[in-house]
């Protein structure tokens, strides 16, 4: 069930003056941290691609989103900078890593292969910590490639840095470009 942040957190049945915006303001403020970063791409291409936030997302699914009611994608995100301190960007790596399948009914099932028709990579390009805001979406560039060049192309591996994914000839797109770029990259479902 999708919440607001206005819902009280209550003891006893009595509110505490406390809210569960509180909490997110609290836990998940630092879009820098690489899980909350993770999904915070998750929710910049969601927007993108104009996906209805009606629901709340769901978590362990094969694939991080659909889009058009079956075009499965994948949403990968890294960064240069980190939460915590650096001396020197990071490396670029994405997870490309193939998985089995996992469902509630099921448990693991199927064979070990990339679940989606199209990967998003998102890189949060800033580099000066002191400029780094992770909602300023002009920060972010997004690569996007069929799942299957991956599999063509890189077969069972696990990472792919930056320069290995150019090499892949992905399309390049800003937050405005997104939804057409992976439209032209995802297969067509009959």
């Amino acid at each position: 069930m999708r919440k607001t942040g206005d819902e009280p957190i209550q003891f006893k049945g009595k509110d505490t003056g406390l809210h569960l915006c509180d909490f997110w303001s609290w836990g998940f403020s630092d879009l820098l941290d690489n899980t909350l970063r993770g999904s915070y791409a998750e929710f910049i291409v969601a927007a993108a691609l104009g996906i209805d936030f009606a629901e709340a997302r769901v978590n362990w699914e094969p694939w991080d989103l659909t889009f058009l009611g079956g075009i499965r994608v994948e949403v990968k995100s890294c960064s240069y900078l980190q939460a915590w301190e650096q001396k020197r960007p990071s490396a670029i790596q994405f997870s490309i890593r193939p998985t089995i399948r996992w469902t509630a009914a099921d448990g693991w099932d199927g064979e070990q292969r990339r679940q989606s028709d199209v990967y998003v990579f998102c890189l949060f390009t800033e580099k000066d910590p002191a400029k780094a805001d992770p909602m300023r979406l002009d920060s972010w560039a997004f690569y996007i490639l069929p799942t299957k060049v991956l599999d063509e192309q890189c077969g069972g591996q696990k990472t792919l840095s930056l320069s290995s994914l150019l090499r892949l000839s992905p399309v390049r797109a800003d937050f405005g470009e997104l939804r057409a770029a992976v439209l032209r990259c995802a297969p067509r479902h009959e």
